[in-house]
């Protein structure tokens, strides 16, 4: 007799391996004509890029002498709001190489310079900022690009873009110059890529890569000025940059990188209890990176002993009613250099699940229309999540050793579509985890895409897993995803297909709910007005869904209805209305649910927003229908051009049958003095307040729950990897057995990392 578990299995494998050949004929039977019209486009560039031989000074004034030689390229389209109309704004772009770095200068004239935002911030931070720069497709296959921008005082912002996912990681850092200044007539900046921070295919004869080239003008709009048009009816972004030919015979360098980081901190921890503190050892930690490219397409990260420390606070999240675990986005720099390299559809790589280990080694790279990535790490703790249909938890094996596996493949095929496979494999003692992956991304025309992935997990888990969370020993199963897109000038449509099978397990990736299977319905058409308009942008869209468990039982039917509009101030207005017939512990609800949230910036010195969501949600505490109204007012206050203020406020207050069950506020504010470009000072707090009514409760709580932590930071840095970081910190709580907030660790810190490039 054949157990559930297996016929399950080889069912879903059947199905979705038919489905996957499928679409692979498909994708192969549009190869030759994709591949034809791709190649003509490709190989025909609009500007060349001379090579020099003198470098320019990197100081923000374009000298003219400096860039007499440079190709001079004009940005003069306007792409949003208008649709590709001659802008009112424009700015010149003048662009060079030497065989080692690529040089960008811009000069943005403004009718009115004491208007333009500028102001002192931490890298990667000004996106409300006027801005310019560059984005470089420099495999020209249009894939992935680099972006570097620049505001009109030199602070920087780089960023990693992947077209096939649509995912743009901002946290990638590469180590480049920049600088800018504002004058009478505007402004100016300059820039210095070496590059050796890029990838690329190396060549004998001349290349040719994708240029985006492009100023964001904010003002009573946010006007984004062009060097070429950007059609709004398709799918493919880096479809639309020009083409720069260039970069001839460049000489390989030794493209080698050596981090060496020095760690020190002191700390002690204090038990209410006992009203003592008790003393952490504070032995200085050293650790080891090393970036090397092999070639240009081809790098190879290592690390040993890393330092993992975390040195910036998460923005805190309300964690009240709810069900499932919160995401936190990774941070660190090892995980972090070719981290794209791994993407796929499904979360199925979150490296923050590799919490300390003693050494990491990874290659990573890109062959003609092979990419590839390979990842190996030890972790001296394994914690993982344990997904269920309507919740998840986090569960931990504490100091048990696992070692970590990863690797990624994908080939491209035609224009902008994929196929990959990956492996993630995670083991230590009685536990293993391993997931198999085939995915595709297949642009069936210039506006359809669609994506498929399906997945297969093998699960071992020890006894104290088993008894805890009440689940097998062993595990087994399959999971798929289908999403069909639609993108032109006004419509956009998607359906999106999830079937996570009840025993699938990624404990590598993020993956917090399986056994259920969904359907998302969704249309929308958009108007568009110039900014003589009050709008210059309104959309409406419709969904529906419908999520059953793999038994068949309905958990969840919704319909929603979007509103998202842009306005004068750089406003943004978003509505989202609906209701739901929702399952949980065995009983049915109606959920009705209203948001709507407003963000504007009526001054350059100041961003405000509000959001607001009223509805009537279930309870899960206590398997019933409560109202629960959410308020949060948010704003950023720009004082001269070094200092900041940044609040953020949540309030929810839930109400059932009897009275209030709960009122939960939290208090996010961080102070910065941004003394230049390279350094600052921040003062961060963090509280967190719940208060509930014991009386309401089916199980005992806690009436009162308080969670205070403060932090001061001075950072400097040099580039992307020399940096200098010291800080204190201190954090407390307060429950039913206190009548004020307990401090319960105070730590203070210190770090120096300093890249060494031979």
């Amino acid at each position: 007799m054949e157990s559930r578990v297996p016929n399950r299995v080889v069912t879903r494998l059947t199905s979705t391996a038919l489905t996957a050949v499928c679409l692979l004929l498909l994708a192969v039977t549009q190869l030759h004509a994709q591949n034809s019209a791709q190649n003509n486009a490709q190989n025909q560039a609009e500007f060349s890029v001379p090579r020099v031989n003198t470098a320019p000074t990197i100081d923000g004034a374009v000298n003219p002498q400096e860039w007499q030689a440079a190709t001079r390229v004009l940005l003069n389209i306007e792409t949003s709001p208008g649709e590709n109309i001659p802008s009112a704004i424009t700015a010149e772009a003048f662009v060079m190489e030497d065989g080692a770095t690529l040089y960008v200068a811009f000069i943005a004239p403004d009718p009115d310079p004491s208007q333009i935002r500028a102001f002192y911030r931490d890298r990667d931070s000004i996106g409300r900022d006027d801005r310019v720069g560059i984005v470089l497709d420099t495999f020209n296959d249009q894939r992935r690009a680099f972006e570097f921008l620049v505001n009109p005082l030199g602070v920087q912002f780089d960023a990693i873009y992947d077209d096939v996912n649509n995912l743009e990681d901002d946290s990638w850092n590469a180590i480049w110059d920049s600088a800018g200044q504002i004058n009478a007539d505007g402004y100016s900046v300059e820039m210095a890529i070496p590059l050796k921070q890029l990838r690329f295919v190396r060549s004998v004869g001349e290349q040719i890569w994708g240029f985006g080239l492009v100023r964001q003008y904010p003002r009573d709009r946010t006007y984004r000025i062009n060097n070429a048009p950007i059609a709004l009816d398709g799918n493919c972004f880096l479809c639309n940059s020009q083409r720069a030919s260039g970069f001839a015979n460049i000489e390989p360098s030794m493209n080698l990188e050596i981090i060496p980081t020095l760690t020190a901190a002191a700390g002690e921890t204090r038990d209410p209890a006992l009203d003592s503190w008790k003393s952490d050892d504070a032995d200085p930690e050293a650790s080891l990176d090393v970036r090397w490219g092999i070639s240009q397409d081809v790098y190879f990260n290592g690390t040993l002993n890393p330092d993992f420390s975390q040195i910036e606070a998460d923005s805190a999240q309300l964690n009240v009613n709810e069900a499932f675990s919160l995401f936190f986005p990774e941070r660190r720099t090892f995980f972090l250099d070719g981290a794209d390299y791994f993407n796929s559809y499904a979360n199925l790589v979150h490296t923050r699940n590799i919490a300390t280990p003693d050494y990491g080694l990874k290659l990573t790279g890109k062959t003609g229309d092979h990419s590839y990535g390979i990842l190996r790490a030890d972790d001296d703790v394994t914690s993982f999540l344990i997904p269920r249909s309507l919740s998840s938890s986090v569960a931990t094996l504490g100091e048990m050793p696992s070692d970590v596996s990863l690797a990624r493949y994908r080939y491209d095929v035609g224009a902008n579509s994929s196929i990959g496979a990956l492996v993630t494999d995670r083991r230590g003692g009685d536990y293993e985890n391993t997931v198999t992956s085939i995915d595709g991304v297949f642009e069936l025309t210039g506006q359809d895409t669609l994506y498929l992935q399906t997945m297969h997990s093998t699960s071992e888990y020890p006894l104290v897993i088993q008894n805890r969370y009440k689940q097998d020993s062993s595990l087994s199963d399959t999971s798929t995803v289908v999403e069909y897109t639609h993108f032109d000038r006004a419509w956009d449509v998607r359906f999106q297909y999830w079937d996570y099978g009840e025993d699938f397990r990624a404990d590598l990736g993020f993956i917090n709910r399986v056994d259920y299977k969904k359907g998302v319905y969704t249309i929308g058409y958009t108007w568009r007005w110039t900014d003589d308009n009050f709008f210059s942008r309104f959309r409406f869209a419709a969904d529906y869904d419908r999520t059953e468990d793999q038994a068949g039982k309905t958990l969840e039917e919704e319909t929603e209805f979007f509103i998202n509009m842009n306005g004068p101030l750089q406003s943004s207005w978003n509505g989202l209305f609906g209701g739901s017939k929702t399952y949980w512990n065995g009983k049915y609800f109606d959920e009705q649910f209203n948001q709507f949230s407003v963000n504007f910036s009526p001054v350059p010195s100041l961003q405000a927003g509000m959001s607001i969501r009223i509805e009537n949600v279930v309870d899960f505490a206590n398997t019933r229908l409560g109202h629960s109204s959410l308020y949060g007012p948010e704003f950023r206050y720009q004082w001269g051009q070094h200092l900041q203020f940044d609040f953020d406020y949540r309030l929810q207050e839930f109400d059932v049958d009897g009275g209030r069950l709960f009122t939960a506020k939290l208090t996010d504010l961080r102070t910065t003095y941004q003394f230049d470009s390279r350094s600052f000072l921040r003062y961060t707090l963090q509280y967190t307040d719940t208060d509930r009514d014991p009386s309401l409760y089916v199980n005992p709580v806690q009436k009162t729950n308080k969670e205070l932590t403060m932090q001061l930071l001075y950072s400097y840095k040099v580039n992307a990897a020399t940096r200098f970081f010291l800080g204190y910190s201190d954090g407390g709580f307060q429950n039913d057995s206190f009548n004020s907030i307990e401090p319960t660790e105070r730590n203070i810190f210190a770090k120096f990392s300093y890249a060494w490039l031979p």
